[in-house]
């Protein structure tokens, strides 16, 4: 970045190439040269926003955006695609093996040793071509490696033209393009040598090389050629599973970055190609200890990480994009965790010190959201047992009053994440209703806890409702519950159920924390909310 630029946008910092940091928020930026602005709506420069996510999250999105930009660019070019091993794979291309590649180079001697002895030169066009060729007939293979691409320009000519014939995608600065590139210029060598000889009617030269050997060529003629398959790129299949399954947006933000974290790893973007044994390789480097930075736990290996590639490459075999699921039945066992809690949810006194404390914001004063959210969202989750995103993701229309007179919250999938993607409605305790909370609702108007005109655009990050959550969590820290093993939101469902056993049934508590029957009959039939109102008032008030 230059200096000038730094002066005009002091906040954004760069991080590593192409990848920016924004206060929280991590960046991918690349200028794209003026001739191919076309291919990217006429933009002088690709951005692209990951949101609050982890630095390590951050580098893998940005390796998957540079990968996008240098393919798009290679096309405008139209020149070969730099990341095909990594990305995805021209139509009808392959990657050549070193054997298909030394078959490909000897089938080229012979076709031009065979147009000059059938007439394709004349003598003297012929004795040119030799003269022409006789430099090179005296370049050693180690100046044709070391300058493969500077003065033996007809070197890289065939190559190229070897390739586009054979239909090979390969990238060039790769190891196979080196490995052409040497086999030409070794094939150029010989083919003088041949030529020469057949002018001043000589026998045919000894090989320059084992790979011109005579037995080489008798068996080329023997190797039957397996149909091409093309390659099934990963990101490919990731957004195939993606478009039919539909999956929430926090599972798309875990799995991209884990997926690419895969490809980087392979070194490879074909899921054909994957083997069990990749898998545990790519399994163990994941939960090897890296200097400098945070180790991921077995759980996140196994939940994040291969659980993503899981169901991906289940969903690739299920849809015939590739024969076999090579994650399935590799596991990463997962530490029993050890809790020296007992509750899973709050103590008494530990309510008594949120709840107090939350009753004791003047929201009426300090009319900001963050205010708003403290005060309220507690006592929400403590009264419904529901997740604090649920609660969070609150607009005013949500909260609405029955036919019967009865308050509650509708909780929709369309308001924002949802883990179950089932709409629920929850009555709201009396006790809710006494501390004002209608009033509260309706001095707003929108989501009751955030501000949409603040979300940036193209973010991928966590939802403004999850960082509303992640906000009062740290407050509730911050007010002295700072027990790491109790979870300062996702407690109140814990301690909301243990109010609840006793006095409301199984079926009923389900249906306000939004669990699942216990089979397929508790699936069956609607709880009404004259039912919920009944029930909760033998819900224990939370006295502060």
């Amino acid at each position: 970045m230059s200096a000038a630029k730094s002066k005009v946008n002091p906040t954004l910092q760069r991080v590593a190439k192409n990848l920016h940091r924004r206060g929280n928020s991590y960046e991918f930026r690349k200028v794209i040269p003026p001739y191919a602005r076309a291919a990217f709506g006429g933009k002088g420069a690709y951005w692209k926003s990951f949101g609050d996510v982890s630095l390590r999250e951050a580098e893998h999105c940005a390796a998957e955006c540079r990968r996008y930009c240098d393919r798009k660019i290679a096309e405008a070019a139209n020149i070969p695609d730099p990341t095909a091993r990594l990305a995805s794979f021209k139509p009808g291309g392959h990657v050549p093996d070193r054997a298909e590649i030394d078959r490909a180079v000897r089938s080229w001697v012979l076709d031009r040793e065979q147009s000059a002895a059938g007439g394709g030169l004349d003598r003297d066009a012929m004795r040119q071509r030799v003269r022409d060729l006789a430099l090179i007939a005296e370049v050693t293979p180690t100046h044709l490696r070391e300058d493969r691409r500077g003065s033996l320009l007809s070197v890289g000519w065939t190559a190229e033209h070897i390739a586009a014939s054979h239909h090979w995608v390969l990238p060039p600065d790769g190891p196979l393009a080196d490995y052409l590139h040497d086999r030409v210029g070794r094939a150029e060598r010989e083919l003088a040598l041949r030529v020469k000889a057949e002018l001043n009617y000589e026998d045919r030269p000894a090989p320059t090389h084992p790979m011109f050997d005579p037995a080489a060529f008798a068996d080329d003629k023997t190797v039957v050629i397996a149909p091409k398959r093309l390659p099934v790129p990963i990101m490919d299949m990731f957004e195939g599973y993606a478009a039919e399954r539909q999956p929430g947006q926090k599972t798309m933000k875990k799995w991209r970055p884990a997926l690419a974290s895969l490809i980087t790893h392979l070194g490879h973007d074909d899921a054909a190609r994957v083997t069990p044994d990749d898998i545990v390789a790519w399994k163990d480097a994941l939960l090897r200890p890296v200097e400098g930075e945070a180790v991921r736990s077995a759980a996140t290996v196994r939940d994040g990480y291969l659980g993503g590639a899981k169901a991906v490459f289940e969903w690739g075999k299920g849809n015939r994009r590739i024969e076999s699921n090579p994650v399935a039945g590799i596991t990463v066992r997962v530490p029993k965790r050890i809790r020296n809690r007992s509750l899973k949810g709050f103590t008494p006194a530990e309510a008594k010190i949120v709840l107090g404390a939350a009753l004791a914001i003047d929201w009426h004063s300090d009319t900001s959201f963050g205010a708003f959210s403290r005060r309220w969202l507690p006592w929400l989750c403590a009264y419904t047992g529901a997740r604090v995103t649920e609660m969070a993701q609150l607009r005013r229309e949500d909260v609405q009053r029955s036919e019967e007179g009865i308050w509650y919250v509708s909780v929709r999938p369309e308001a924002g994440t949802q883990k179950s993607g089932l709409a629920r409605d929850v009555v709201l305790h009396p006790h809710l209703l006494e501390q004002g909370f209608i009033e509260a609702v309706l001095t707003r108007s929108g989501p009751l806890f955030f501000d949409p005109t603040r979300k940036r655009k193209g973010s991928t990050g966590n939802s403004q409702a999850q960082k509303v959550g992640q906000r009062v969590a740290d407050w509730v820290r911050s007010i002295g519950v700072d027990d790491l093993e109790l979870q300062p939101n996702h407690g109140w469902r814990h301690t909301f159920i243990t109010n609840a056993r006793g006095r409301i049934d199984g079926d009923m508590r389900r249906a306000f924390v939004g669990h699942s029957g216990k089979d397929e009959h508790g699936e069956y039939g609607d709880v009404t909310l004259p039912d919920m109102f009944n029930v909760l008032k033998l819900f224990p008030r939370y006295n502060v």
